[in-house]
């Protein structure tokens, strides 16, 4: 696992306390998915593999697709690539490959990892923003990938994937997504992992059911599952960091902010950024607590991305408790904008930007250092030396405590009269949190001086304080020897943060002369952010992905001819039942769809009348909660509703009388007849 996900996983363990009482406004609610198609941008996967001239060119086999997506990340020597067999699920592909669920299992994958850039190529950011599940027996790919201009993420379809096909990629039905998806991202089960091949028992089963596939349990049973635990845990937050943008931090001033201390947390090498600025403080922080009080009032809450795990083996069906379209307590609630959020999000927010473009940044702030000289400052402590052992020595400088006190720790190796080697074991410079590990590149030694020279070479990110400052040297200074008695140090540090800052001022004048920029989107978006800030620190102009719109249309709501109380069933189960699939099962395909409706009439029945059963019945209500209050009706007031009573009547009419039918209420929900397979009447 990555620092980054352990980071994460702290930042996690942090959220704030929940108040039971309040009643948080959802960042995400699946009753207003949005439109199928997004109006503005582009999936990931469409700007990977559609091509404007050509349509999509989606590589083929499964394998060729991975490794497409693998040359498009620098990982080096390890796969970017994460996945898991999902044999036995919860998806709506769950039971397509039946009874061979292990011959054609559903392969899940997620990208972790910096993309690759060559020359001025700017990259495409693919880590936790593109999720695909695979189905060998269909050959569908379900696609989950985000849309960096329209801030969310898109739900899409391949059909017809095959050697010789020409496939068909459609939007999914949103709202049908986010019937589960409640995040508008990613979901996936928490440890253990059950249903995936994490665990053994799956891959024992895989291994036996393709053994020219898998030869052994060796790359079957992988930590792949943690891995995309994490990264789907990641791209929820995506969403919070998009609405904390938007509403939460509505001027530029506030942005600017944000933006300032995002890029000082990233050129630390994600050490820390400048809590004590003006800037910060005023401009971001007090502004975020303004827009809180006015804009939730009784809290933010984050729906969750992980299910309750779900053993395949121990339960054969899906029950109440894992069911995904019932509601789930939220992944993180805030009641206000406290220390842990405020500084979270500015986290969350640097994770837009890759390694590259920091690096970039980095060697930009230096060239401009060395051209325009910008003011530099010092800090001086003495010093004090005491072997350790023969040759070594432990230099100790500063006070012991004081955050206005400079305090470092080196170790010397000397042999005879010359110095070898010297390493920071700890550096602590005044108002700065952190401690400090700056790599020495280069020692000059003079007759009562040494000077080290900082890592600032292009090859790594350079050594700087919270506020975007670069240390620039080393100086140790004595009399008659640096062992003899006191000596100082001093510390140079360049005070490049000015670059940056004159940068941000410019941009914020650009906004208020009317020009519209990255500032004044409602999205945040990495491209745009660094294409005008590359431009006002007169950097090389990057190559970008050009960006289209998805082709795509609205899904048409069904026209099915149907009438009376069973016309009831368009507006409340039209969006997720009327093409003709098996899951979920299209009873309302077609002009005049009654048979099909009487065929799934008791499954219908069974879970309309769920409503009234409350926790009692093992399985989601349908209409489940999501569909209902899409539809205009709450689901408070749904089960006490004329349209709910009107539609359960006309059901229930529909199969008076009606051989193998009429003893539904008595049969066990899992023995009914499934939909959409021929009864006797």
């Amino acid at each position: 696992m990555s620092n980054k996900a352990g980071i994460f996983w702290l930042l996690l363990s942090l959220a704030p306390w929940h108040n039971a009482m309040a009643t948080p406004a959802w960042i995400e609610q699946a009753s207003t998915p949005g439109p199928d198609v997004a109006l503005i941008g582009q999936s990931r996967f469409d700007q990977i593999f559609l091509h404007q001239e050509d349509g999509y060119q989606i590589p083929y086999p499964f394998s060729r697709l991975i490794e497409t997506l693998e040359s498009g990340l620098d990982n080096g020597d390890k796969s970017g690539v994460r996945q898991v067999f999902v044999p036995i699920g919860r998806s709506l592909q769950r039971d397509t490959p039946a009874p061979d669920y292990f011959r054609f299992p559903r392969e899940v994958i997620a990208l972790e990892g910096e993309p690759v850039t060559t020359g001025i190529e700017a990259g495409l950011v693919m880590e936790y923003r593109l999720f695909i599940a695979h189905q060998p027996r269909t050959e569908t790919l379900e696609v989950i990938s985000y849309n960096d201009a329209a801030g969310r993420f898109e739900f899409q379809v391949v059909e017809n994937y095959a050697a010789n096909g020409r496939p068909r990629v459609r939007p999914a039905n949103r709202l049908m997504c986010m019937s589960c998806h409640h995040n508008g991202a990613p979901i996936f089960p928490g440890t253990p992992w059950s249903e995936t091949s994490f665990n053994v028992e799956v891959a024992k089963r895989l291994v036996a059911a393709l053994p020219d596939q898998f030869v052994s349990l060796i790359g079957v049973v992988t930590l792949d599952a943690g891995v995309i635990d994490v990264l789907i845990e990641r791209a929820n937050y995506l969403s919070a960091t998009q609405i904390l943008w938007q509403r939460g931090c509505g001027s530029p001033a506030c942005r600017a902010a944000m933006l300032r201390a995002a890029l000082q947390y990233r050129l630390s090498g994600e050490s820390s950024f400048d809590q004590n600025s003006t800037s910060y403080r005023r401009d971001y922080h007090d502004e975020l607590s303004r827009n809180w009080e006015r804009n939730w009032p009784r809290g933010l809450a984050l729906p969750g991305s992980r299910l309750d795990d779900r053993n395949p083996f121990a339960i054969d069906v899906i029950s109440r408790k894992h069911d995904p379209l019932l509601p789930r307590p939220a992944q993180a609630t805030w009641h206000q904008a406290d220390t842990i959020l405020v500084r979270g999000i500015i986290y969350r927010l640097a994770g837009f930007f890759t390694y590259a473009d920091i690096r970039r940044l980095d060697q930009r702030l230096i060239t401009l250092s060395n051209r325009n000289s910008p003011q530099s400052y010092r800090h001086v402590a003495s010093c004090l030396a005491r072997l350790e052992k023969p040759g070594i020595y432990r230099l100790r400088c500063g006070e012991n405590s004081g955050p206005d006190k400079l305090q470092a720790e080196f170790r010397i190796e000397i042999s005879g009269d010359r110095i070898d080697s010297l390493r920071v074991v700890s550096l602590k410079i005044p108002h700065d949190s952190n401690l400090l590990q700056p790599d020495i590149v280069e020692l000059s030694e003079f007759a009562d001086m040494l000077e080290a020279k900082i890592a600032n070479d292009g090859s790594r990110l350079s050594q700087r304080l919270a506020s975007g400052d670069r240390i620039d040297s080393i100086r140790l200074t004595w009399g008659n020897s640096l062992l003899a008695g006191e000596s100082s140090l001093e510390i140079e540090i360049s005070a490049e943060s000015e670059f940056i800052d004159s940068a941000l001022r410019q941009l914020l004048a650009n906004h208020q002369t009317g020009v519209d920029n990255s500032l004044s989107s409602d999205v945040f978006q990495r491209k745009s952010v660094l294409r005008e800030l590359m431009q006002v620190l007169g950097m090389e102009t990057l190559e970008w992905r050009p960006t289209g719109r998805s082709k795509a249309l609205e899904q048409a709501p069904p026209v099915t001819g149907l009438s009376d109380g069973l016309a009831l069933l368009e507006p409340y189960c039209g969006r997720c039942h009327a093409n003709a699939t098996l899951h979920p099962p299209g009873f309302l395909a077609g002009s005049s769809p009654v048979d099909q409706i009487l065929q799934c009439a008791p499954r219908i029945l069974t879970r309309l009348k769920a409503w009234q059963r409350g926790n009692s019945f093992p399985r989601a209500p349908m209409p489940p909660p999501a569909s209902i209050e899409f539809s205009g009706t709450s689901a408070a007031d749904w089960p006490s509703s004329d349209h709910y009573h009107t539609l359960l009547a006309s059901l229930e009419q529909l199969v008076a009388g009606k051989r193998q039918l009429g003893d539904w209420q008595n049969t066990n929900y899992d023995r009914l007849p499934p939909c959409l397979v021929r009864v006797n009447q």
